[in-house]
């Protein structure tokens, strides 16, 4: 592991690859910084650039702005107490009180101090966990791996926002959207509809830029009316002491562990992670009393930033071993895994440990590049902050239809494009949450080839899905998971709670 991650490192220290990795986390941090904007929209934007690029420096630009974003939207959340990305609207809660009494360069510092560590102490957690997973998951069969896409198509469903139906839904028609085009097996053309531009299957980059692209666009857009004034304009990042932040030790470890464990199971991400380990903090906390949280402490700070960056590190464990992604950043980056070629899932630990171990080194390295970025150009950040978003939005969708377009070098992907952005955009407002769309769509073809070999090796037999005890632990974790949602879906909702959700009509 120790030569692995050394010969990572190597290769991430280039000089192209440093300037992409400064690039991108300067730009991830920006982006965040930005209500409206998000790490996949950036991501996806700037996915028709790296098609042209080697496979490590477009995964490097990646990775910095995965990185940044999750920093920049503190930014917003404590000058504007408007958060740039959701997993920052828990630092608001006590980071904007912070700034109206005049600290708001130490609620930035706070932040910026807290969200290193978090990052680091997460991409240790990545380092351990990764290869220890990987090197048990070499050893799987196709029924093992068909068992852990299909248990990785329920958890999303399970634990993503919404119901496991709407959850469900999503993954069903990732999977039909998978399943378009020929047939790799047969050469059976399936729900092509007589068009030869489906033959070849739905262009997954367009799908992308569809949901993460057009679609964020259309539900933000009423960003670009709403205005928001900064709470102060001469800002000075103000570093606290070494001993005041590591005084509050449990906040940032606390932050840190919830970080990386929420951030590994996949469709929950940094947005659950932060208010979890918020909560926890603010109820065990005697010195400041529970009572104090929401009035501006830095525990309130430190932990939900520590817990927002350490979910980089935790999000990369199942991507890099399983094939899962942790949130939709990263299942954005499994998308161009496989346009860069690279086979996501058990495999790529064997096949391609350069990739996981390159992967590894830019976190740490984007880590700290956030860290100096933050420090020497936070009043760039605040001067940005200041400026009108209304000619952001056009801007995305031009980029997004050449992303579109470069994909295949035809204007049918930027009509797919489209099409998914307004089905996106409708599945979620009506709360379906569509990361579930792009993980059914990347592990379906990964599931149903494991399927169809281990059914051609067992000569048929569908209980060699259930030969082995890891096997039938996977059978029985996916048949708890659903059994657990489906009795919780049925479950009648008492009167007195039905009454108190039940949304005010008159006021819609």
């Amino acid at each position: 592991m120790l030569s692995g991650l050394l010969q990572g490192f190597a290769e991430m220290g280039s000089l192209t690859n440093l300037l992409l990795l400064f690039a991108g986390t300067t730009l991830g941090i920006l982006v965040g910084a930005l209500p409206g904007l998000s790490s996949p929209m950036a991501i996806i934007v700037l996915l028709p650039i790296t098609f042209t690029m080697e496979t490590m420096p477009a995964f490097a630009l990646m990775i910095g702005i995965y990185v940044g974003t999750k920093l920049g939207g503190s930014f917003s959340a404590i000058l504007l107490r408007t958060p740039g990305t959701p997993a920052s609207a828990c630092t608001a809660l006590d980071g904007y009180p912070m700034a109206m009494r005049g600290e708001a360069g130490l609620a930035l510092g706070y932040a910026t101090m807290s969200s290193t560590l978090g990052g680091i102490l997460g991409w240790i957690g990545a380092v351990v966990a990764i290869p220890l997973i990987a090197g048990i998951a070499l050893y799987s069969a196709p029924p093992d791996i068909a068992l852990i896409g299909m248990a990785g198509l329920i958890m999303v469903a399970a634990f993503a926002r919404g119901s496991i139906v709407k959850g469900l839904s999503g993954v069903l028609l990732g999977l039909l959207v998978s399943s378009v085009g020929i047939d790799g097996q047969d050469a059976v053309m399936r729900y092509t509809f007589g068009l030869t531009s489906l033959e070849s299957g739905i262009p997954f980059a367009a799908v992308l830029v569809g949901i993460f692209g057009f679609a964020v666009v259309f539900a933000d857009i009423s960003l670009t009316v709403k205005g928001s004034e900064l709470l102060t304009r001469d800002v000075t990042l103000r570093v606290p002491r070494p001993g005041d932040l590591f005084r509050r030790w449990r906040a940032w470890l606390i932050g840190s562990i919830y970080g990386l464990g929420i951030g590994a199971i996949p469709g929950v991400g940094a947005d659950g992670s932060t208010w979890l380990s918020y909560a926890t903090v603010k109820n065990s906390s005697k010195n400041p009393p529970p009572e104090a949280f929401g009035t501006g402490v830095p525990e309130g700070i430190i932990t939900p930033e520590a817990s927002n960056n350490a979910t980089t590190g935790g999000a990369l464990v199942p991507m890099l071993t399983l094939g899962i992604p942790g949130d939709g950043s990263t299942a954005i980056m499994l998308g161009a895994m496989i346009m860069h070629g690279l086979t996501p899932g058990v495999s790529l630990m064997r096949d391609d440990p350069d990739i996981v171990y390159g992967l590894l080194a830019a976190l740490l390295i984007a880590t700290i590049f956030m860290f100096f970025i933050a420090m020497g150009a936070i009043r760039a950040f605040v001067f940005v902050l200041q400026r009108d978003r209304n000619v952001l939005f056009p801007f995305i969708l031009v980029f997004a239809s050449i992303g579109a377009y470069s994909s295949a070098n035809s204007v049918f992907p930027v009509y797919v494009a489209i099409a998914f952005g307004i089905i996106g955009f409708l599945l979620e407002k009506r709360g379906f949450p569509v990361v579930t769309i792009v993980l059914g769509a990347i592990l379906g073809p990964i599931i149903e080839y494991n399927v169809r070999l281990g059914l051609a090796l067992s000569g048929g037999d569908w209980m060699t899905f259930v030969e082995t005890w890891p096997r039938i632990c996977l059978v029985g974790v996916i048949a708890l998971l659903l059994t657990k949602e489906i009795r919780s879906a049925l479950r009648p909702v008492p009167p007195a709670r039905r009454a108190a959700t039940t949304p005010n009509t008159a006021n819609q």
